[in-house]
């Protein structure tokens, strides 16, 4: 097939078709946002650490413990810096909430239980994406949604309030 591009036998490839060139995939309209669901889940899941920790701290002494949890709250944010490039955002979502979960299980005497409820919403913030899953979306976004809610409203459910 003649394509025109640098001679006869040129290999018919995506630019040869569309026009587009070798990188016709990258550029404005290629990228793909994290959707607004996901990007609100994992802005839950960073925030909802803050109140449990807040509450414990009155039990330690000196600041470290605020301080290994802003340095632990730091991963925990990775997926909102990469919520411009969807795919980026997925992976950072899905390996921060498997590297967080034994992390605040084995860190449990050291107060850091608190991330516990970070991992299933990063996990759920991973797969809510209604572009890719329709249904898996929205059944994903209302588990976060009810966890979230359930945090904040049920008495002694995420924290103990006096």
């Amino acid at each position: 097939m003649r394509t025109g591009v640098r001679g006869e036998g040129a290999a018919v490839g995506v630019g040869a078709v569309t026009g587009g060139g070798a990188h016709a995939g990258f550029g404005r309209g290629a990228r793909e946002w994290a959707h607004p669901w996901q990007y609100a889940l994992a802005v839950c899941a960073v925030l909802s650490p803050v109140p449990p920790a807040l509450d414990f701290d009155r039990f330690v002494d000196g600041p470290g413990y605020l301080v290994v949890c802003a340095v632990v709250a730091g991963p925990v944010a990775l997926p909102l810096l990469l919520g411009r490039r969807r795919v980026p955002f997925v992976r950072a979502a899905g390996v921060v909430g498997a590297v967080l979960l034994p992390w605040s299980v084995v860190g449990a005497l050291g107060g850091m239980m608190v991330f516990l409820m970070s991992t299933p919403l990063l996990w759920l913030a991973a797969v809510a994406d209604p572009r890719r899953r329709p249904v898996g979306a929205v059944v994903a976004a209302g588990a976060g949604a009810l966890l979230v809610v359930a945090m904040v409203t049920v008495p002694d459910f995420w924290w103990r309030r006096d």
